[in-house]
């Protein structure tokens, strides 16, 4: 497929300069030609500072420069400066100002050769190995040239240590551009997900393409996308909550004629036939609170997003909500409060906790056995330089399954088998 094809397909290139591949294309060329230009400056300046002779060498050669004027042929026989030359450690001549030998020595016509590319002492070396030869002005308008050997050239260091620099310079300006490229694709997203989260805790409220902008196209239309979702679902669940309320009271109407009717019904009934009749009632009942139960469960289903704190006097309240319970247990259960006196006010949501105590110690009435032990009771707890009231109700029934455990707080679920000893803990 062509170039032009895909340009002119369905899926477009994001080429425009807001869009992400815009972006991380400028970021990128930006960061290339920065450690370009800072790999361009540091051979610069490692040029200027590693390639020169090295200090021990220019010392021996000015040396050399020194020593060589009394053997000059007006002062001394070419021969004793040949001998000279020889003994040197460096491969030297002394020369006139024609570049001819002053001593009876033959230069090696290679040598003769690089004559003419002949350098200062103090001259900038090549990036490469060699072997330069140095010219040092002596009295009489002769001069000595010095072959510097390659094992002393300062290039040999000059790979390894330029190669170190661009590496470094490579991986800090990388690292600096993937810091300001992840900030910049983090924002956003981070945005986005604690918008998935406050939507995943019930809060179809939450918006976010006002929050992002238009900086980044993909994000924002990926924020647009999130925000119709969230409408979406928002729309589905009031329409389910209202038909479980519309539901639930259009059922109360046929629910009390029908309790209405038992009632007529009983009083036509012979004793003998009672139980049928207390049968009815008590099915007639456990409907009416089924029904109880929808409603109240539409009511606290987005109660995060409604939850008012008060302050509360703990032992009032539970006393007060356990004898609303106490007529509900069987004749040989026991409901046992263990409440600490000394508990501060605590912050809560009164309707929530008495919705939670009520169910606990109904399921325990219920379910525990009849002759259970219920037990409520209080402590305080400490986490994180923060004090809580704890608050726990447990049964000494025959308790949940274990792999049941994890379905407990679903709504209106139903467990069947032995309950272990249970315990929750309400904070």
């Amino acid at each position: 497929m062509s170039v032009s094809n895909v340009v002119q397909g369905k899926h477009r290139l994001p080429l425009h300069k807001q869009s992400l591949v815009f972006r991380l294309f400028f970021y990128f060329t930006i960061g290339l030609l920065l450690i370009l230009g800072l790999q361009s400056l540091a051979e610069i300046a490692l040029v200027k500072t590693l390639l020169h002779v090295p200090q021990h060498v220019k010392q021996d050669i000015m040396k050399m420069a020194t020593d060589v004027e009394p053997l000059l042929p007006e002062n001394s026989d070419p021969h004793r400066l040949a001998e000279w030359e020889s003994k040197q450690k460096y491969y030297a001549f002394a020369l006139n100002s024609d570049n001819k030998e002053l001593s009876t020595r033959i230069m090696h016509p290679h040598f003769k050769f690089k004559l003419k590319f002949a350098r200062p002492l103090n001259t900038i070396l090549d990036s490469r190995v060699n072997q330069p030869i140095f010219t040092i002005p002596i009295k009489n308008d002769n001069k000595l040239v010095v072959l510097l050997p390659h094992e002393l050239h300062p290039a040999k260091y000059f790979s390894l240590y330029f190669g170190l620099i661009q590496v470094v310079i490579a991986i800090l300006i990388t690292l600096m551009f993937s810091l300001i490229i992840a900030r910049y694709l983090q924002r956003p997203l981070d945005t986005l997900r604690q918008a998935s989260r406050s939507l995943a805790n019930g809060d179809f409220s939450v918006r976010v393409a006002h929050v992002m902008g238009d900086k980044v196209k993909e994000f924002n239309e990926l924020a647009t996308d999130f925000d119709n979702m969230a409408n979406q679902i928002q729309l589905l669940t009031e329409k389910q909550r209202r038909l479980i309320r519309d539901v639930s009271h259009e059922l109360r109407t046929p629910l009390a004629r029908h309790s209405l009717s038992l009632h007529l019904i009983r009083k036509r009934t012979s004793s003998e036939h009672l139980h049928l009749v207390d049968r009815l009632e008590q099915e007639s009942e456990e409907m009416n609170e089924l029904v109880t139960e929808i409603l109240e469960f539409s009511q606290f289903d987005n109660a995060k997003a409604n939850i008012n704190l008060i302050p509360v006097d703990v032992q009032s309240f539970c006393d007060s909500t356990v004898d609303q319970c106490l007529q509900l247990k069987a004749h040989g259960q026991s409901i046992i409060k263990d409440i600490d006196r000394s508990l501060p006010m605590v912050q809560t949501d009164t309707r929530l906790l008495i919705r939670s105590i009520k169910n606990l110690i109904g399921n325990a009435i219920k379910y525990a056995g009849s002759e259970a032990n219920i037990t409520i009771r209080t402590s305080i707890r400490t986490n994180m330089d923060k004090s809580y009231v704890v608050l726990s109700i447990s049964d000494d029934g025959d308790g949940i399954p274990e792999q049941h455990l994890k379905d407990i707080f679903d709504p209106f679920t139903r467990i069947e088998g032995a309950r272990d000893k249970q315990q929750v803990v309400m904070v």
